[in-house]
């Protein structure tokens, strides 16, 4: 692995070499890659079970008083608990394996138990990071869905810089930014893709009634298959942090050395 560290700072990865190595490393600790996914994902596939999700119908939510009366009238408590749970668990996820992927890195080859136990101590920061974030998202889409697409490529480390950096904030925005702004097409198509897969398996595998057991079974499957495929592209975005990270870091260790020999 140390000759995988001195490959990522070297130069950046072409797309492939991330999906390639990403999944080296998820072959490599997959047990506590899997451990940390279906920690991460089986309380909210339980809930979303217990607590069936209300019937979207764009024909009744064409006005803001139409999603209001949607909201007061076809949301219930299960949808604030799933969604509440949703961003908890998928935030501990990231960290977490954002933590495993870079022990590999490292040559350490961390445990499920303690990428979680570590996740904990940095939540609440993050989470205050992914709010902000958020509002700014909010804001892209008044102005159309194009803003809120181009923030969404530029912040997407965010957690990673949060869980591997200690960064936070709006300084954890300006890391990410500072890392994406010259790979802007290569994060989007590689957030496209992971988008694109997710609709495309939700299609193919679409839904059944949760009101009866092959329901509940049929959809607890296909959850843990997605849930499966979701900590890889996870690794996918937690190298492609690293190896921006790492370059970056090397540009600018390069450019301080060539200033102090020109002082010189």
């Amino acid at each position: 692995m140390f000759s995988l560290r001195r490959r990522l700072e070297k130069n950046d990865l072409e797309t492939l070499d991330i999906f390639t190595i990403s999944f080296s490393l998820f072959r490599v600790n997959f047990i506590n890659f899997i451990i940390v996914g279906l920690i991460c994902g089986m309380p909210l596939i339980l809930t979303t079970i217990h607590f069936p999700p209300a019937v979207f119908d764009p024909n009744k939510v064409q006005t803001i008083e139409g999603l209001v009366n949607w909201f007061k009238n076809e949301v219930n408590a299960g949808f604030y608990i799933n969604t509440a749970l949703s961003i908890i668990l998928d935030t501990i996820s990231v960290i977490a394996i954002s933590l495993l992927v870079e022990g590999l890195i490292y040559r350490k080859r961390k445990t499920a138990s303690w990428a979680i136990i570590k996740s904990f101590k940095l939540i609440i920061p993050t989470l205050a990071t992914l709010f902000i974030f958020s509002i700014l998202i909010f804001f892209g889409l008044a102005f159309f869905i194009i803003p809120a697409i181009i923030l969404a490529v530029l912040f997407m480390f965010i957690q990673n810089i949060c869980a591997l950096r200690h960064t936070w904030g709006i300084d954890a925005l300006k890391y990410s930014y500072n890392l994406v702004k010259y790979n802007f097409f290569k994060a989007l198509f590689i957030l496209s893709f992971i988008f694109m897969f997710k609709i495309v398996f939700l299609i193919t595998f679409p839904s059944a009634p949760i009101d009866t057991k092959e329901g509940i079974l049929y959809y607890f499957l296909s959850s843990i298959s997605l849930y499966i495929f979701d900590t890889y592209f996870k690794i996918i975005i937690a190298l492609f942090f690293l190896n921006r990270d790492f370059v970056n870091n090397a540009q600018i260790e390069e450019d301080d050395e060539d200033e102090e020999e020109e002082n010189n």
